[in-house]
Order: structure tokens, then C-alpha cells, then sequence
């Protein structure tokens, strides 16, 4: 995977990061958890171009910062039942969904 790549999403995402110090496989769980509930649909494509669909659910099931509608939206897309996602399980978010 290119590191070149994390230049091609929208800027806005890493306000507050140096972006040529994003590492793909490191920073991974930041940035699928930016783009999935900040980015545009471009992000979203070039995500899912960079990561391997296993990857993807891999690690977006471990990030325990995702507002209810982006859990219900990678719930259906990836065909994951919300209960697994840690977000889900995360004590402020019990039980709201």
C-alpha cells in the first residue's frame, strides 16, 4: 500500500494530524473512523480501494468511536449485527440503539 494514497482524501479528515506522518497500516482504525463518519463517498471508494474488505471489517468492529447512524450504516453494509461492533458495547453508548 502506497502512503501516497492518505493525500487523496479530503483534507478536512486530518485537521489536526500531520498527514505525511499517516502510516496506512498503523493509522489504520483513525482513518477508516474519519472517513466513515466524516468523509465524502470518494473517501469511502478509496478505502475500500487500499484496504481489503477483511481488513476493513477487522478493524472497524474494534473502534469504539462511531455515532449511531455510521454504526448502523457499516452494520448493514458489511452485514455485521451492531452488537458486535465495540462502539455498540461502549458504556455511553449502551443500549441507545
Amino acid at each position: 500500500m502506497q502512503n501516497g494514497a492518505i493525500h487523496t482524501l479530503s483534507s478536512y479528515l486530518f485537521w489536526d494530524r500531520n498527514i505525511d506522518t499517516l502510516d496506512l497500516i498503523e493509522d489504520r482504525h483513525l482513518i477508516m473512523e474519519r472517513v466513515f463518519t466524516r468523509g465524502m463517498e470518494n473517501d469511502e471508494r478509496l478505502v475500500f480501494a487500499l484496504y481489503d474488505r477483511n481488513v476493513i471489517k477487522d478493524t472497524i468492529i474494534t473502534i469504539k468511536n462511531f455515532d449511531k447512524k455510521t454504526l448502523n450504516y457499516l452494520s448493514i453494509i458489511f452485514g455485521i449485527p451492531k452488537e458486535q461492533f465495540r462502539c455498540y458495547k461502549h458504556i455511553p453508548f449502551q443500549n441507545h440503539y
